[in-house]
C-alpha cells in the first residue's frame, strides 16, 4: 500500500516507502490472524524481477535491491533513482547516499510471515532465494580492516544525514541475513556454496558501533540530534538479535532508548510506537504505556487520523503492533504471554491470536493474575510457552487430560504437541471458566472530535 494509506486527499508520500513504512504497515497481520493481507510477501514475489535493475549495474548477475520508494510493483519511480537509473547505489560513493539494507528489512517482514505460518513454501519460493541474493549486494563491499574485522563501506542510515561507515543499520541487517540464511539452508536441506561466506560475515564482521550514548548511526557519525527514525536500533527492535541477555547488553539498550528518545525536534508518532516495542522487549509494561499515550495525546488528531505533513497511516499501524508486544511475544522460539503489562490493565482477554510457530493463543487475565492460557498448534512446531501463571500449574490437553511437560526454564515449560493439538495451562487444582467474553473497560474512552464550544 501507499505510505498515504486510502485517504483521498492530496499527500506528499504518493508512494511505498521502502526504509520503515511497508514493515511497519504489515507487522500487525501476524498477531492479529490476518495472513491473508500479507502484501509484502505476495508482491515482492510477483514482482521480484524489478529488483535486479535497482543496483548497480556489475552487480546484476547476483544481487538485488530496492530503493526508497518505489510504486505498487515495485518499479522505482525515479524520486530515489541517481543518475545511471538504479535506486541503491554503490556503497562507499557520495553521491548517491545507498539504502543498501531496505531489501532485507521488507524480507524480514517475509520471515516473520513464515514464521507465523510455517509455511515451507514462503521460506524455500520467496524468502531463501530473495534474501541470498540481497545479502549477496553486501558481500561484494565487505573488506577486511587491520583489526582483522570484516568491515562496510560508507552507507546511508534512513533520514539521519550524511554517510557512515559501519553503518549499524546495514552492519545489524546484514547480520541478521546471514543468520537466517543459514537457518533457513538447514531447513531447507540446502547445501549453498556462500554458505561458508555468511559464517565467516558472522564470525568476523565488526562490531556494532556505540559509544558512552549507546548505539551510534555509525563508526563515522555519533547520534547526537533529534531523530525520528530507529535506524541505529534494529539489532533490538524488530530483529530481536540483542534483547537484554545479560546486565550489560540490557543497560546498552536501555541506555541507547533513553538517547535516542531525549532529543526533542524530530520525534512523530512511530518514535513513540517503536519505544513502546522496545520497552516491551524489556518487560517494561509501564514504560510501554507511557510511550503510547505519548503517541496518543501529541500527534493522533481529533479525528482519531494521523499525518506528518499530510496523510500517513504507518504509525497507527504500528501503535497496533505495540499492543501485540505488550500482550504476548514469541521471538527466540518461546512464547511469552501477557510479558509487559502495565498495572491498570489487569483484566485482559486475548482470542485466537497469532503467534510465531503457528500457534493460536487464547488467554484470560483477571485483577492482576493470569489464569489460563491455551495454545492451539497449527503445525506441530515445538512449543515452548512462558505462561505467566502463579504457582504450581495443570498442563491438560484439549480433552482435559493431563499432558507431559518440561520445565524449560524461566518460567517456562515445554509440551510436545502435533498438528492440531491443544494445550491448556492453569493454576493446580483450578478449573478457571474457560468462555472468551468481552472485559469491561477500567476508563472511559476518549471523545473524539473538535469542541463545540
Amino acid at each position: 500500500m501507499a505510505t498515504s494509506g486510502p485517504w483521498l486527499e492530496s499527500t506528499p508520500w504518493p508512494a511505498t516507502w521502502w526504509n520503515l513504512n511497508v514493515q511497519l504497515e504489515y507487522w500487525l497481520i501476524h498477531g492479529s490472524n490476518h495472513l491473508e493481507l500479507d502484501a509484502v510477501t505476495r508482491a515482492l514475489s510477483e514482482f521480484r524481477g524489478h529488483l535486479t535493475a535497482e543496483v548497480a549495474p556489475a552487480y546484476r548477475a547476483d544481487s538485488l535491491g530496492i530503493p526508497r520508494t518505489t510504486d505498487a510493483y515495485l518499479v522505482n519511480g525515479g524520486a530515489t533513482a541517481n543518475t545511471e537509473g538504479y535506486g541503491v547505489g554503490i556503497p562507499g560513493q557520495d553521491p548517491p547516499t545507498p539504502e543498501v539494507g531496505n531489501l532485507v528489512w521488507a524480507l524480514h517482514n517475509v520471515w516473520l510471515s513464515y514464521r507465523h505460518s510455517m509455511d515451507r513454501s514462503v521460506l524455500r519460493d520467496v524468502l531463501f532465494p530473495l534474501l541470498r541474493k540481497a545479502v549477496s549486494y553486501y558481500l561484494h563491499f565487505l573488506e577486511p580492516g587491520a583489526d582483522g574485522k570484516l568491515h562496510l563501506p560508507a552507507t546511508f542510515s534512513p533520514e539521519y544525514g550524511g554517510n557512515s561507515r559501519d553503518c549499524n543499520y546495514d552492519l545489524m541487517l546484514l547480520t541478521w541475513g546471514c543468520r537466517t540464511l543459514l537457518e533457513s539452508a538447514e531447513l531447507l536441506g540446502v547445501k549453498d556454496k556462500l554458505a561458508p561466506r555468511w559464517r565467516e560475515v558472522l564470525d568476523r564482521r565488526a562490531a556494532y558501533p556505540t559509544d558512552a550514548n549507546g548505539f551510534m548511526i555509525g563508526a563515522d557519525i555519533p547520534f547526537a540530534k533529534s531523530h525520528r527514525h530507529y535506524s541505529h536500533l534494529l539489532a533490538v527492535y524488530p530483529l530481536y538479535e540483542l534483547t537484554g541477555r545479560t546486565p550489560d547488553e540490557r543497560a546498552l539498550i536501555e541506555k541507547s532508548l533513553a538517547h535516542w528518545v531525549g532529543f526533542e525536534g524530530a520525534l512523530q508518532g512511530y518514535t513513540f510506537t517503536g519505544a513502546s516495542s522496545m520497552s516491551a522487549l524489556l518487560g517494561k509494561g509501564e514504560d510501554a504505556l507511557t510511550y503510547l499515550n505519548q503517541l496518543m495525546t501529541r500527534f493522533i488528531q481529533p479525528n482519531t487520523m494521523y499525518k506528518e505533513s499530510g496523510p500517513v497511516i504507518e504509525t497507527p499501524l504500528s501503535a497496533a503492533q505495540s499492543l501485540h508486544d505488550m500482550v504476548c511475544q514469541s521471538w527466540g522460539d518461546v512464547i511469552r504471554v501477557f510479558p509487559a503489562l502495565p498495572a491498570v490493565w489487569a483484566d485482559l482477554t486475548v482470542h485466537d491470536f497469532r503467534t510465531q510457530g503457528a500457534f493460536r493463543l487464547s488467554a484470560v487475565r483477571k485483577a492482576g493474575k493470569t489464569r489460563w492460557v491455551r495454545l492451539v498448534s497449527e503445525a506441530g512446531a515445538p512449543c515452548v510457552v512462558r505462561h505467566g501463571v502463579a504457582g504450581a500449574i495443570d498442563v491438560r490437553d484439549g480433552r482435559g487430560r493431563p499432558l507431559r511437560y518440561e520445565d524449560a526454564g524461566d518460567g517456562a515449560v515445554r509440551v510436545a504437541l502435533r498438528k492440531g493439538d491443544s494445550v491448556l495451562i492453569t493454576a493446580r487444582g483450578d478449573r478457571p471458566d474457560l468462555r472468551i467474553t468481552a472485559v469491561e473497560p477500567n476508563e472511559e474512552a476518549p471523545r473524539w472530535g473538535l469542541p463545540t464550544a
